[in-house]
């Protein structure tokens, strides 16, 4: 019925939008286009968002406020103005987005290039945090610990200050530190066959330079709806004692089957770690069904606000659930569907998590293709937790703080994964502790 109405708003838009073309020749095709979309943005969010009170924003007035400066703006304009006006609502997943936005923002998932290296913002400075065994990374010499610089002659301080100019919401010192490493991300990622070029310091603080080509991405390719195709990589395995570990790049709708699968084929191992770190979210029913696979029974775990009323999230238990203690490994890069399969699991006492406390960036969105070629990304509910908590900009915060530690990444240790599998061999060890 949704998408019926919203059609139903496209059309008379764009009835709207050749009426005023037959009347007013001086704007070009494209800025009427512009002004189209801008309208549909408005009216979407008009009659879709959550909160009908807008949080105590003059909804119709900031369209007043800014519908004849986007009609007049370039075509760059158009980006800004118009997300500056949704910005004002200080929610995440509330975006106007040009053709070419996705692989940069998130490129992890939908970059086609990559040189096989992750980073992370870590005290102020852009550290390696692993690079995969044959990669070009590896092959240049570039190792977990070194600082990066600089990339294709652009300093990270630049890098860091674009990246602070065009961030949306959430406001918070974590999403500023995901923005900015999904800025270098951005770069470091590329087309396959070009290089980028990446000075860094080395293990004994000396200045290195090397030019990387990327590389095309391996394993599988899949696509979503409303996204370009996107690279989809899932791992399982078994660490130190049995301890199952389990980590993929986002939640993709195939995970809605594999990933209780996945789960279930663990059901021997004394503990599971499910890594969500740098996974920036994805198809809310597949962490919904992962979830799943970690409960016997159907229980309640958080609710969602939508505008026409509240809606509980109710998980329902896999065939063959697993039973034994769970870490969830999370980290400022965790967004959307990563945050509330953490939140979901710590609420109802299926998951201890370790790492750093998530951005807050959560709210469920749709996606929508506008007439100038862009897309809209909008949010439909809100995610509340069952404390009352609500996720968007608070975030989760971990039952136990753990940074990565640049000395102990350049000695090949991921401090945070230690810390994961240090709680399971105490829990394994000491049973009357697994509730603590």
């Amino acid at each position: 019925m949704r998408s019926k109405k919203r059609l139903g708003m496209i059309l008379l838009a764009l009835l709207l939008a050749l009426v005023i073309c037959c009347s007013c020749t001086v704007w070009s095709g494209k800025r009427l286009l512009n002004w189209v979309s801008f309208e549909i943005a408005w009216r979407v969010v008009n009659d879709t968002y959550f909160d009908p009170t807008f949080g105590g924003v003059d909804w119709p007035q900031l369209r007043d406020r800014y519908r004849r400066r986007v009609a007049f703006a370039s075509d760059s304009d158009y980006y800004t103005l118009v997300n500056e006006m949704l910005w004002k609502l200080n929610v995440s997943h509330l975006a106007v987005v040009p053709p070419d936005y996705w692989s940069l923002a998130e490129p992890t998932v939908l970059a086609e290039g990559s040189i096989g290296m992750d980073v992370r913002l870590l005290e102020g400075q852009v550290v390696v945090t692993s690079v995969e065994p044959g990669s070009p990374a590896d092959e240049a010499g570039l190792r977990p610990g070194f600082v990066v610089q600089s990339i294709d002659g652009s300093p990270i301080e630049h890098i860091a200050r674009e990246a602070e100019l065009s961030m949306e919401p959430p406001d918070n010192e974590r999403h500023r530190v995901e923005a900015i490493t999904s800025d270098v991300l951005g770069r470091i990622y590329g087309p396959p066959g070009t290089d980028v070029t990446i000075v860094y310091l080395g293990g004994r603080g000396e200045q290195l330079q090397s030019s990387v080509e990327r590389t095309g991405r391996s394993g599988e390719t899949a696509t979503a709806p409303g996204f370009p195709p996107n690279f989809v990589e899932f791992e399982s395995r078994r660490l130190e004692d049995g301890i199952g570990y389990i980590h993929f790049n986002w939640f993709h709708a195939a995970f809605t089957h594999r990933l209780p699968r996945t789960i279930a084929s663990m059901h021997d191992a004394p503990g599971l770690i499910i890594d969500l770190r740098g996974n920036p979210g994805g198809m809310r029913d597949a962490a919904i069904a992962g979830a799943g696979g970690l409960v016997s029974q159907r229980v309640k775990c958080s609710t969602l606000r939508r505008r026409g009323g509240e809606q509980d999230i109710v998980l329902d238990p896999a065939y063959d659930s697993y039973e034994g203690p769970v870490v969830v490994l999370i980290d400022v890069m965790s967004k959307s569907s990563s945050e509330f399969f953490a939140a979901c699991t710590q609420a109802i006492g299926r998951s201890v998590i370790i790492g750093e406390r998530s951005p807050g960036s959560v709210g469920p969105a749709e996606l929508m293709p506008l007439p100038n070629g862009s897309t809209f990304i909008f949010p439909v509910a809100q995610d509340t937790t069952l404390d009352g908590t609500i996720l968007e900009g608070h975030g989760v915060i971990p039952d136990v703080e753990v940074a990565l530690d640049p000395a102990l990444l350049s000695q090949g240790i991921d401090s945070q994964l230690e810390a994961a599998v240090d709680y399971i061999q105490h829990v394994h060890c000491h049973p009357a502790g697994a509730g603590e």
